[in-house]
């Protein structure tokens, strides 16, 4: 793989619109792959306005009130994991008996990083995963951490389910405004983008929107980590999607990168994925 990477993406611009905190490992992939990532986060991930139902939940968790425990992201276990840090929770004492399942296995890795036991890798979405784990729900305590972006359809399947839900804020995702003029010129000429998260794409549109950010070139590939963030860039943004990873991993994003640009410096390729 690092072989044929080398050659695919050496030299490839690649835009990252994920926030800072979360684009080191995918940076040093594309780095030893030979290509050049440039850091754009256009959203930023911040603490909840109020911590009440937050740390409600995280001394029942501490109680051992709880069954399962859902992580839909990274930014879920790190908001868990610093919010139990003040609190003086000690996570590991508190994993027990407790079940965690995971969204991906880059989330795994950061829940065992924690210091949970995770005994369930979803490897589509948050939905595929909750459908997958129902037929265990029933009358279940569930932890559920999400973002103040977070809709109501995973509650919705967890209660169908028949489990006792406490789901909570436990981060927001907010729009960044402020870039390096060096970065913006960067993304104007990239060879790809990747988008992480819904959310980074309603901001990325919205900046272009109001002319902070230029469009995207045609000449750009645009790229997406699953299948919901692909829906939204062209449902919500009604913006191109080149190439979408088939797991939310870095591997399958290299992945997904160098098979983008095989097909296209294939004469035979054809259109590009939709």
């Amino acid at each position: 793989m690092a072989e044929r990477g080398s050659s695919l993406l050496a030299g490839k611009r690649v835009v990252i619109t994920r926030p800072v905190e979360l684009s080191h490992n995918i940076a040093e992939a594309l780095r030893a792959h030979g290509a050049q990532p440039i850091l754009l986060p256009v959203v930023c991930i911040e603490p909840p306005h109020d911590f009440g139902q937050f740390d409600d939940a995280l001394r029942d968790l501490q109680n051992k009130k709880f069954d399962w425990l859902i992580f839909g992201s990274q930014n879920a276990v790190h908001a868990v994991a610093d919010r139990a840090k003040t609190l003086g929770i000690n996570l590991p004492e508190v994993a027990g008996s407790l079940l965690v399942a995971a969204v991906g296995k880059v989330t795994a890795a950061a829940a065992e990083k924690a210091g949970f036991r995770v005994s369930r890798i979803g490897k589509g979405t948050g939905t595929d995963l909750i459908a997958e784990l129902a037929p265990e729900m029933h009358k279940k305590h569930v932890f559920l951490p999400r973002s103040d972006r977070a809709g109501a359809a995973h509650f919705a399947q967890l209660h169908q389910a028949g489990a006792y839900v406490r789901e909570f804020v436990a981060y927001r995702t907010v729009p960044c405004g402020a870039f390096d003029p060096a970065v913006m010129d960067a993304e104007a000429h990239a060879d790809a983008i990747l988008f992480f998260s819904p959310s980074a794409v309603h901001a990325f549109n919205e900046l272009v929107h109001s002319e902070v950010l230029p469009p995207v070139p045609d000449s750009t590939g645009i790229g997406a980590i699953g299948p919901v963030t692909r829906e939204n860039l062209i449902k919500e943004a009604r913006m191109r999607c080149d190439f979408q990873a088939h797991e939310p991993a870095i591997d399958q994003v290299i992945a997904a990168l160098e098979d983008f640009f095989e097909k296209r410096k294939a004469p035979s390729a054809g259109a590009p994925v939709r």
